[in-house]
């Protein structure tokens, strides 16, 4: 995983708390719309996570169960780590909606986070680092690294991990990308803040496979994100069958939840459509490169996406794309093919 690091001439340490607001500055001035600190030290509620990978729930996602215990220590990712600064950023909230009805997951739809997100925290662990003088390191992580972001950034008080398992900020919503700055400073820590999803337990009861088995518990084998993003080769026809309009991701446990107010979505303008299920199938390794080759995509890659565009037009019978289907038939991918032959056969069958 890359590592940005930096050891600035040397001399006396900071003082941490002029050190905590130099990093404040830096990010609001980056445009960070959250920032928060956590001790560098196994984050409350990680038990959970433990409990989880323990029970099966993650599903083929056997790299979390590698990475597990090293989630906890940022220790694992910058020797002699002290603080995790953890920053949030919105991203837009506007459903990515093709031209057929399919839809995206939101964050999906732009650049890639991992690289934007990495390049604006860099920026302000550099500016911090800069200013501060004397000996200072740190890292910059985003996601892929084996870092528990989600729970470093609520010991930190962006906010709190709601009964769908997202990080929710009560002004924000839970549409955020986050990344985290882990320094070898002991940085003053702030207090979490209190859970508020109180008796709603919207996001449970509109999820369309039934994937929570409890409050804030995922099982990821039932969860359509998880077949649509992580999951390599065919598709069970089950889950085939519930996917609808997606094609990569799912939304929905976030679209229902109040804190994710539809007036201020509404503020934003609509950005360009995502491409439809047929453009989806139809999509050569060139453009593909050219139009998705740095996105989030890229998880699924143009197979995957290809896969997931098949079977959800197999369960939304849309005939449209019936004669990219055919010509996808002859593909070389398991999933790809077998999605293709569940989505024609079923299509054709529609009354």
């Amino acid at each position: 995983m890359e590592m940005s690091e930096a050891a600035i001439a040397r001399g006396s340490r900071p003082d941490r708390f002029e050190a905590a607001r130099v990093f404040r500055e830096e990010a609001v001035r980056e445009g960070f719309s959250r920032v928060g600190i956590a001790k560098a030290e196994e984050p409350p509620h990680f038990g959970r996570f433990r409990d989880w990978i323990a029970s099966g729930r993650h599903a083929g996602m056997a790299y979390l169960e590698r990475t597990a215990e090293v989630r906890s220590s940022p220790a694992s990712v910058l020797a002699g780590a002290r603080s995790v600064v953890c920053l949030a950023a919105p991203h837009d909230p506007v459903r990515p909606v093709a031209s057929d009805g399919s839809v995206v997951a939101r964050y999906a739809w732009g650049p890639d986070y991992h690289g934007t997100m990495r390049k604006r925290a860099v920026r302000v662990a550099g500016a911090a680092a800069s200013k501060l003088g004397g000996e200072l390191k740190w890292r910059v992580c985003v996601d892929s690294t084996p870092i528990a972001e989600r729970s470093f950034a609520a010991a930190a008080g962006l906010g709190w991990i709601g009964k769908n398992g997202c990080l929710i900020d009560r002004e924000l919503g839970s549409f955020l990308l986050l990344a985290e700055i882990v320094v070898d400073l002991d940085l003053p820590a702030d207090d979490p803040v209190a859970e508020m999803c109180g008796s709603c337990v919207r996001c449970l009861e509109s999820c369309p496979t039934d994937a929570f088995v409890a409050p804030g518990l995922l099982d990821a084998g039932r969860c359509l994100a998880y077949w649509t993003i992580e999951h390599r080769g065919p598709i069970p026809d089950r889950v085939k069958e519930q996917l609808g309009d997606r094609v990569f991701g799912c939304d929905v446990c976030q679209d229902v939840c109040p804190w994710n107010r539809p007036e201020r979505d509404a503020s934003h303008a609509a950005a360009a459509p995502p491409p439809s299920r047929s453009e989806w199938l139809a999509m050569g390794k060139g453009e593909w490169r050219r139009r998705f080759g740095d996105t989030a995509f890229n998880r699924a890659g143009r197979r995957g996406l290809q896969r997931n565009a098949a079977a959800s037009a197999g369960a939304d019978r849309d005939a449209a794309a019936l004669p990219v289907l055919r010509r996808s038939a002859a593909a070389r991918d398991r999933g790809l093919i077998d999605a293709v032959r569940w989505a024609s056969a079923r299509i054709e069958r529609t009354p």
